[in-house]
Order: C-alpha cells, then structure tokens, then sequence
C-alpha cells in the first residue's frame, strides 16, 4: 500500500506551526511546500516538527532554508524539532549545520 502524500495527511497544524508526517523528499518537497501556505502562524516565530517523517534527503534542509527565509521576510524565525539524524549529517557535511540547529 502507497503513502498518503495528501497534504493533509503530511502536515498537521499545531498552534505555533506544524508537524511533518511521512517521506520528505525531492518528490515529495512540493506537497509541503503549498501545505505550508495553509498552516503558517499568522503571528510569531513557527514550531516545525520533524517528529513524523519517515524518510528525508536534501529536499529537507532546502525546505529549511526556504522556510527561515520565507520567516525572516516576515521579521520572524523558525523553531525545527526532531530534524532526521540524516539531515543534520547532510548539514554537516554542507557546512551548514549550524544554520538548522540553531
């Protein structure tokens, strides 16, 4: 049996962000990226949890890094919870490590 890759079965609204749920991947990036648009506090700095996500590659720190600019541009920040060993290795192995974990 496939995934669900709907958007509502890949991202959950919390009240300071959104939980992430299921493959975050080159082919699934896009699937968070518009479900993102319908989840962002309209106020304050948004909690993204990772605690979901089952399967990641750079897709994932890209999306990052769009969503801390998309944040900034609206004088905010954002708060990544439970980031997938495998992505803070590929930071690290980027150099950019410090950028997710701060």
């Amino acid at each position: 049996m496939k995934p669900d890759l709907t958007p509502a079965a890949m991202m959950q609204p919390t009240p300071t962000g959104f939980t992430l749920a299921g493959p975050l991947t080159i082919a699934t990036a896009s699937v968070y990226v518009d479900a993102a648009r319908a989840h962002w506090p309209q106020e304050g700095d948004a909690v993204i949890d990772f605690a979901g996500v089952t399967e990641a590659d750079s897709a994932a720190l890209a999306l990052i890094f769009k969503w801390q600019r998309d944040a900034e541009k609206k004088g905010h920040k954002i708060h990544c919870l439970n980031i997938p060993a495998n992505v803070i290795a590929l930071a690290k192995l980027y150099g950019v490590d410090n950028l997710i974990t701060a």
